[in-house]
């Protein structure tokens, strides 16, 4: 409870902070352009009203998650999510200036206050990220796994993470468990395996606790259902309420009328775009400019999926069906370009208005790998509990290479966390993963790195006792 309170406080502090610097951008703005202007044209600023359009702006930093804890993650994803969250504010404040008296501002002076807002934010969050940085980064961890295949698996997640939040020192087998004690005093916290069973996680997370390590665990699928549950009481007996993730129908009803509005918007916009690429993809490849493949959807229901034809006709005559790979050789050059910017995928707004898809949902799977993936994740066939969608919480959160059972986690954890505000931070979030093509394209493995870090491993005495 102390934590959640230290959270809610940190983030109102954080607002104040923003709303203080956005202000203080138009404060400036109008400053400089005063200092630079023929004095007969000086522009006089309404500041009550700018109070006003600086509060709104917490809104738009809200849905680029701003507010979340950016501690362990990437300085360039809080960058990208800065500048991307203030064009967006500047679109709306074009837009409102344009159509409305009471906030009616010079172009010149909005760009003027953008680009100082920017640079200011970016200066103050950037400057928080690398205290943060100072006193929490650099946490020496120990890798508790099955074997050295696990921990080598984990190095790899840890090692691919970013840079100088984590240090690897070591790796603990199982069987070896009952060396943590002599552990502790050379390291901050533990990487629990997620696949180690119930009754060693909880024994290994008392010794943890008993000894004030931190511990760091991959949830298991069923434990997704603990997170965010309700805790009540019958009789004297202390209970956790977990109940189906079904979307209640103000929810089915708002989403509807969400995916409709907005799909029909983006497909008039893009118009010129889908006219460009159904003339353009025939003719720098042999085939149709569009396609149509069977996916699960809702409930387990197939349905034909329209995409834009991003590789060879017939690229799976004669493999059968084969997950797409990093640079793979069946993706034509025209193919390349719209799927690093998700172009591709613009036909799917036609299945959404068929309500066959949402924006915003699990990616959709053939029932040929929905078959294999449910063979080793039996709880895989959740995610059909709804609609599929042209983004995720998956697709801003992992990459493209994350194994399945990963973005499973994700997509669980959307379905039992579902909110119309969780649809718009996703949305806009989607801007930032299309234009970071490296979250887009994936990790690639790096093997020579691989082997220099199994080597480590296998020379840690912990594995040698």
């Amino acid at each position: 409870m102390h934590e959640d309170y230290r959270r809610r406080y940190t983030k109102i502090i954080l607002a104040i902070a923003d709303i203080s610097l956005v202000f203080a951008g138009f404060f400036l703005a109008n400053w400089i352009l005063n200092q630079f202007s023929i004095p007969n044209t000086e522009y006089e600023i309404d500041y009550s009203r700018l109070i006003v359009l600086s509060a709104s702006s917490i809104s738009v930093l809200y849905l680029f998650d701003l507010y979340a804890d950016w501690r362990r993650k990437s300085i360039q994803h809080l960058v990208y999510s800065i500048v991307l969250s203030m064009i967006v504010f500047l679109g709306f404040e074009l837009i409102v200036s344009k159509w409305t008296p009471y906030l009616s501002f010079q172009q010149s002076f909005i760009l003027t206050a953008f680009l100082i807002q920017t640079i200011l934010l970016n200066c103050s969050r950037v400057g928080i990220w690398c205290i943060n940085k100072k006193l929490f980064g650099k946490k020496k961890v120990y890798i508790i796994g099955e074997d050295s295949h696990t921990g080598l698996y984990l190095a790899g997640k840890i090692l691919n993470h970013h840079k100088g939040w984590f240090e690897i020192v070591g790796f603990i087998p199982l069987a070896k468990k009952g060396y943590i004690h002599e552990c502790v005093k050379k390291c901050d916290l533990f990487l629990l395996s997620p696949t180690l069973s119930r009754g060693d996680a909880e024994e290994i997370a008392r010794l943890c606790i008993k000894y004030g390590k931190e511990l760091l665990v991959v949830p298991q699928l069923f434990e997704l259902s603990f997170l965010g549950a309700n805790t009540q009481q019958i009789d004297d007996m202390l209970v956790v309420s977990i109940k189906p993730p079904l979307l209640k129908v103000t929810q089915k009803i708002s989403k509807r009328v969400f995916d409709v509005v907005v799909s029909s918007i983006v497909l008039f916009i893009a118009a010129p775009i889908l006219l460009i690429l159904f003339i353009l993809i025939p003719l720098t490849s042999k085939g149709p400019a569009l396609y149509k493949q069977e996916r699960i959807g809702l409930n387990g229901k197939p349905y034909w999926i329209y995409k834009f034809r991003s590789m060879i006709q017939d690229a799976e005559k004669r493999t059968g069906p084969v997950l797409a790979t990093d640079k793979d050789p069946r993706i034509t050059l025209i193919g390349g370009i719209i799927r690093a910017v998700r172009l591709d995928e613009l036909p799917q707004l036609l299945n959404v208005l068929k309500g066959e898809m949402s924006l915003v949902g699990p990616r959709p799977e053939r029932e040929y790998f929905i078959n294999q993936f449910k063979q080793t994740l039996p709880d895989y066939p959740y995610r059909l509990t709804m609609k599929p969608g042209i983004t995720g919480l998956a697709q801003i959160l992992a990459n493209y290479t994350t194994p399945v059972e990963d973005k499973l986690r994700f997509d669980l954890l959307y379905i039992r966390n579902y909110s119309f505000t969780l649809d718009l931070k996703i949305l806009f979030q989607t801007i930032r993963v299309v234009l970071q093509q490296k979250q887009a394209q994936g990790v690639k493995e790096d093997n020579i790195r691989n082997q220099q870090l199994l080597k480590k491993l296998e020379q840690n005495k912990v594995m040698n006792h």
